[in-house]
């Protein structure tokens, strides 16, 4: 009866220890390939509308502040990222802006 328990103990423990040890290995030491996607998105191309139509401005406007700020922040995750890694020479990275 004693080994038995002592055979469930060491599952028991066994278990907790694989699932960190998948966790840590999943990443492959890659950063998240959403943040590469996001800083390699096309700018936003303007048509020729946004010359007569104030409307059609504000809407190519606000298109291109939205991209550069996806694109800033999938870059500052993607510098403290590196600097996890301790990657040499990356200690200017921006905190995350909280919303």
């Amino acid at each position: 009866m004693r080994s038995m328990t002592h055979r469930r103990a060491v599952s028991l423990a066994l278990l907790p220890m694989l699932w960190l040890a998948s966790a840590c290995g999943s990443s492959g030491g890659y950063p998240p390939l959403a943040d590469i996607k996001a800083v390699t998105e096309a700018k936003p191309v303007p048509g020729d509308e946004i010359a007569s139509d104030p409307d059609a401005e504000a809407h190519y406007n606000a298109s291109v502040e939205g991209w550069g700020d996806r694109i800033w922040s999938a870059g500052a995750r993607l510098c403290r990222f590196y600097q996890r890694t301790k990657m040499p020479n990356v200690d200017f990275c921006p905190v995350p802006l909280t919303p």
